[in-house]
């Protein structure tokens, strides 16, 4: 049965990897710096800086600014048109690719249970701790257990979000990348930890906590990196 279950895992994986690799080859990761080689968005930007320079506004620069013609904003309209291209590029996008980036968002949805439940496992064993209290040991078991297999999806939906990339020219989506990933795979380990003491109670937890507490460190630092992508660059959290 075990044997089973393994290779129909296997096929879907396999499943997945072809799927992605087709459809992530047109899906356009440069403004996450995805990737190795040049960031061709960050040299477009560049060009387009560089020709405004010369005493010419481009379109997209007067687009930003806030004029009214005959009543009606331009900003807004362009806004409107922006709306438009969009979905009418999501229309000549084939299933494999709109799949694809559909997963890819799923990510920044199912990231916060594997954040919530590990952090609140590690403040669980605190409070069992500080009151001799082993029965919250399994509720930290529970919540490990829940989390990891959040963390395994966060991670596998990750890969469809920025690609399927071994190295990325962005380090800090490269860090986000692989941290994500270890976290996912420790996280397995933390439940499997944690279930080990519960069948055998005097065992030392020593390496069980330093785990712990590693993994709410990382887990930190992983949601901060992430933030950078959604809220503006690393000073995202600037007072």
């Amino acid at each position: 049965m075990r044997g089973k279950r393994s290779g129909a895992f296997a096929l879907l994986l396999a499943v997945a990897m072809s799927v992605s690799t087709s459809a992530a080859a047109h899906e356009d990761h440069d403004a996450l710096g995805a990737g190795p080689g040049a960031n061709s968005a960050v040299e477009t930007q560049k060009k387009d800086g560089a020709d405004a320079g010369d005493g010419h506004m481009g379109m997209g620069s007067m687009s930003t600014v806030d004029m009214n013609m005959g009543g009606r904003d331009i900003a807004g309209d362009d806004m409107d048109m922006g709306g438009m291209h969009e979905e009418t590029a999501n229309k000549n996008k084939s299933f494999g690719e709109r799949l694809v980036s559909w997963l890819g968002r799923l990510h920044t949805m199912v990231i916060h249970f594997p954040i919530a439940l590990f952090i609140g496992a590690f403040g669980v064993e605190l409070f069992g701790l500080w009151r001799r209290n082993r029965d919250y040991q399994h509720v930290a078991h529970i919540m490990l257990v829940v989390g990891a297999l959040g963390a395994i999806a966060a991670a596998f939906l990750g890969w469809f979000a920025g690609g399927f990339y071994l190295t990325d020219r962005n380090p800090i989506l490269m860090t986000h990348r692989w941290l994500g990933t270890l976290i996912a795979v420790f996280g397995v380990a933390l439940a499997w930890m944690a279930a080990r003491h519960g069948k055998v109670p005097e065992r030392s937890r020593t390496l069980y906590w330093v785990v712990l507490g590693l993994m709410t460190l990382a887990i930190s630092i992983q949601g901060f990196l992430g933030g950078t992508f959604m809220h503006g660059g690393l000073y995202h959290l600037a007072f």
